[in-house]
């Protein structure tokens, strides 16, 4: 009896409007806490959640390129809508598989990461730790393009992207195994300094202790 309504605002609300920012974080939340059940309701979801990242960047890179001319977007949209993202691939693990491979997620992840807003980094983080855990096969051969920019990331003054970026690189190494010996010279002395560094949050160590 849940869903329906909240389908139906769903439906209702354009992409601009920004009452979809309570709705895209409580679809989140349903969405991890029904897994499979969410199954008849996930690919509209999914599909919106890309469209409303990739209008994002679109309007980014217009303003970038004629800020003048365009105005500089919301990035509000795209990170509750990598939340979402976030919240499916928990909920639904495997059965988001199906709906990776169809799209072009990867690559706005890959945009999303290098952002210079620190929000939109640590949702992205996120996301790709979840994607990881659910349908590493569709990450696996991005993981040379990834893990330069989560080694960008370590910096313990970002307290919250430093956070994601380290659990992340925990959920590719767990995956990978003995391959992640290959990508050890990018991260280690970033997590080196974390774990020598004075008065590093509890989250921060137990998330580094468990790479090392």
């Amino acid at each position: 009896m849940l869903m329906p309504p909240l389908i139906h605002k769903w439906n209702m609300l354009k992409d601009e409007d920004k009452d979809l920012f309570p709705l895209l974080e409580c679809l989140s939340s349903v969405a991890t806490a029904l897994q499979s059940g969410f199954l008849p309701y996930c690919e509209p979801v999914y599909n919106r959640c890309i469209s409303l990242i990739q209008q994002t960047i679109n309007q980014d890179m217009a303003n970038t390129a004629s800020p003048g001319q365009y105005e500089q977007p919301d990035k509000e949209f795209m990170i509750v809508a990598l939340d979402l993202l976030s919240g499916l691939a928990e909920g639904l693990d495997g059965h988001i598989e199906s709906l990776v491979v169809n799209s072009n997620i990867m690559e706005l992840l890959f945009q999303c990461m290098q952002d210079i807003m620190p929000e939109v980094r640590q949702s992205s983080f996120a996301l790709l730790g979840d994607l990881t855990k659910a349908c590493f096969q569709h990450v696996a051969r991005y993981i040379p393009d990834f893990l330069p920019i989560l080694g960008q990331n370590l910096n313990p003054e970002c307290i919250s992207v430093c956070n994601n970026a380290i659990w992340a690189i925990g959920e590719i190494s767990i995956k990978l195994g003995a391959e992640t010996r290959l990508y050890i010279p990018l991260v280690l002395n970033q997590l080196i300094a974390i774990i020598n560094r004075p008065n590093t949050t509890k989250t921060l160590l137990e998330n580094t202790g468990k790479i090392l």
